[in-house]
């Protein structure tokens, strides 16, 4: 046995992980975290562009080497080249160094009482007839049995423990396949200034990024429905009209793949004896593919319910139900409106998603995005915008071309 007297496990040492555990230990619990990597932030998965006002909702505080750069602006590229712009006064968005962010909500999560053990990798879930009673792990070669109350699931898109406690899994069929390199330098581009590329010719089924650094590096990627991303991202890096000239000194110094679960929340979150929070609940913005905010803002309601559940010795599914009412009541409407969005984006052609962003430009929507938008809370967004008549009529053609 690695540890006797647990209250909860958490699968995966990300940032859900860490943050569902400090939300359990500070109600009493006894967590331990298994976290597959011999060190928590490696290897790093994701951009780590968030929003602030997102990083503000969440008690979190961010140390200046965590924040590589802050972004005021984003450029989008129609497929044929058309531009739409939007500038804010002020930084809207940060860029985090993700190693060094999931490595400080571990520390807080250590420094509250919280075990990590690493190179520990979670086969599959232990099941008894009143539900889950903790994980099947392997380390140093040996396979052993880790009892706890609860098991909260963090482990991001693979997804594997689910179908265990018949939960359903990630939607494969609506998962995209993500890959980004870090380059040494980018040419000709603001560094407050977030690049993005739309069209089908480099990034079938999703889009492609620039993100600079204050140093003059950047986050170079881009997610497809291809199966061979990084085919897809040497063709961009070579041949966009844009992106090409903007990379064309750069040097490649770390290259990584992640899937990106796009079809929203899964149907059902708890069990009797389990939660799932983050990627693994596919609590990620399907218009973006962004998933920090939401996954963050989930684990605290994750483990809050958890702990509570230790504190009333209720591991029930009935009393755990209470984490999927939290986060649906909390981001469910924005979510259910961001995966209809997708929907619309995908079914959009190339020409008319020309013509979606020269609308949008030669109406000058930026300036209503200024006042109207939150990049986590996009469907509340939406609705705003909409009652707005420039915004109207851009909403209303992005509905209407889905249609033809």
């Amino acid at each position: 046995m690695i540890f006797v007297n647990i209250d909860v496990v958490i699968v995966g040492g990300g940032p859900t992980g860490s943050l569902s555990a400090l939300q359990a230990a500070k109600l009493g619990a006894k967590v331990a975290i298994c976290e597959e990597h011999s060190e928590v932030g490696s290897p790093s998965h994701c951009t780590g562009h968030v929003s602030l006002t997102g990083i503000r909702r969440l008690p979190i505080a961010l140390t200046k080497r965590i924040v590589e750069n802050e972004i005021k602006s984003a450029v989008f590229y129609s497929p044929s080249g058309y531009k739409f712009s939007v500038r804010f006064p002020s930084p809207v968005t940060c860029v985090l160094n993700r190693k060094l962010l999931d490595q400080h909500l571990s520390k807080i999560a250590l420094d509250a009482g919280v075990k990590l053990l690493n190179q520990t990798h979670v086969d599959s879930l232990l099941m008894k007839r009143s539900g889950v009673q903790g994980v099947l792990v392997r380390r140093k070669k040996t396979t052993e049995r880790l009892f706890s109350e609860i098991v909260i699931d963090a482990e991001g898109a693979a997804s594997n423990l689910l179908k265990r406690a018949d939960l359903p899994s990630l939607d494969r069929c609506k998962t995209v396949n993500g890959i980004q390199v870090d380059v040494d330098v980018v040419d000709n581009i603001e560094d407050d200034v977030v690049e993005v590329f739309l069209g089908r010719r480099f990034a079938p089924g999703f889009f492609a990024w620039i993100v600079p650094r204050q140093d003059g590096s950047a986050k170079v990627g881009l997610a497809t429905t291809s199966r061979n991303p990084r085919e897809c991202f040497f063709d961009f890096s070579r041949h966009n009209p844009i992106a090409s000239q903007r990379l064309r000194r750069s040097h490649i110094s770390q290259l990584v793949y992640h899937p990106i679960p796009l079809g929203g929340p899964i149907s059902k979150t708890f069990h009797d004896g389990l939660l799932v929070v983050g990627d693994a609940a596919s609590q990620v913005k399907p218009t973006t593919g962004g998933g920090l905010i939401m996954g963050l803002t989930c684990a605290m309601i994750a483990g809050k319910v958890a702990g509570y559940s230790i504190r009333c010795n209720n591991t029930s599914a009935n009393f755990l139900s209470e984490y999927e009412f939290q986060w649906k009541r909390k981001i469910g409407f924005d979510m259910m409106v961001m995966k209809q969005l997708r929907k619309l984006l995908n079914n959009l052609s190339e020409k008319k998603l020309d013509k979606l962003v020269a609308l949008c430009s030669r109406l000058k929507v930026g300036e209503d995005l200024e006042k109207a938008i939150d990049v986590d809370f996009q469907g509340t967004s939406l609705i705003r915008l909409a009652k707005n008549p420039r915004g109207f009529a851009t909403t209303l053609y992005l509905l209407m071309a889905s249609f033809f």
